[in-house]
């Protein structure tokens, strides 16, 4: 198995739910207004500028992670090839997952 850390704007949730579906994924758990700095910039939960981000927790069978790691590359790189910004808001992580209880 393997976690996938899922970590993108919030202006970003329809089209990342639209991947999960796509790729059948029914499990996760998601949270919401999340903020740090990044690559991207700070984000704040600033009320006249919000910015806050969401991150998804994935896990999965390592076949699976693969294909979903696959379909979130595709989005992004389609999406930083329609707005010339290299500096997309989306992220996904990859760490070994063992469930234990």
């Amino acid at each position: 198995m393997e976690m996938l850390v899922i970590v993108f704007r919030e202006s970003l949730v329809e089209q990342v739910h639209a991947i999960l579906k796509d790729y059948e994924v029914t499990s996760y758990s998601e949270l919401h207004n999340v903020t740090g700095k990044g690559e991207t910039g700070l984000t704040s939960q600033f009320f006249l500028a919000p910015s806050t981000n969401r991150m998804i927790l994935v896990a999965v069978p390592e076949q699976s992670a693969q294909r979903l790691i696959d379909g979130f590359k595709r989005f992004r790189l389609g999406q930083e090839a329609s707005t010339g910004d290299l500096m997309f808001p989306l992220h996904v992580f990859v760490l070994p997952c063992q469930q234990v209880v």
